[in-house]
């Protein structure tokens, strides 16, 4: 049986040790993931690339973790999810409303509004001022669904935080809102 990657780990967790003065092995599995993650975004050169390509595959998991309890709740997608949250926090808002306040593409967002209506979640109404509007309210079906959701994805949420230390998390937070924040800018002041 070959000993040295055993240890190689090891010489890590000394280091590791030595490091921060620490012997908590959830701490130093973060520190270890980084220590050797950080080799891989260096040796990638492209580092725009290796970014993007992240927030991509992690998304795709954030997905797949939320796939049955979005299910045990009659959801098909996240963004059905969201759409209930932006129809509720907007109020009676019109279908254009809520396809902007999700990032969503007309057809899709048109699609996702009628499976919604069609399982008793959202109700559509004429606007009452112009009649070629169509607004959208949260039933109490769709107010159950995604409350129950939110309720049962507390799991889903701690899983996909990964195991980093709060103070990691909210230094990830503020890069996040910063790249929000920027691309939000983009978004909507494209009039196309």
């Amino acid at each position: 049986m070959e000993a040295s990657p055993l240890i190689d780990l090891i010489h890590l967790f000394e280091t590791f040790q030595k490091e921060t003065k620490n012997n908590n092995l959830t701490d130093f599995s973060v520190w270890l993931n980084k220590t050797l993650n950080s080799d891989a975004v260096k040796a990638d050169g492209d580092i725009n690339r290796t970014l993007v390509w992240l927030i991509h595959r992690l998304a795709k998991f954030f997905k797949w973790y939320a796939k049955n309890t979005l299910s045990k709740h009659g959801l098909v997608s996240m963004d059905e999810y969201f759409i209930l949250i932006a129809i509720e926090k907007l109020g009676n808002p019109s279908k254009t409303e809520v396809y902007s306040s999700t990032i969503s593409e007309i057809n899709t967002g048109t699609q996702m509004l009628n499976r919604l209506r069609m399982a008793g979640m959202v109700k559509e109404n004429i606007d009452s001022v112009d009649k070629r509007v169509r607004r959208v309210q949260i039933t109490p079906k769709g107010k159950k669904a995604k409350d129950g959701f939110f309720r049962d994805s507390e799991s889903d949420l701690k899983l996909k935080a990964g195991n980093l230390p709060p103070d990691e998390k909210i230094v990830l937070i503020e890069h996040l809102q910063y790249l929000e924040k920027f691309h939000s800018g983009i978004y909507f002041s494209d009039k196309n």
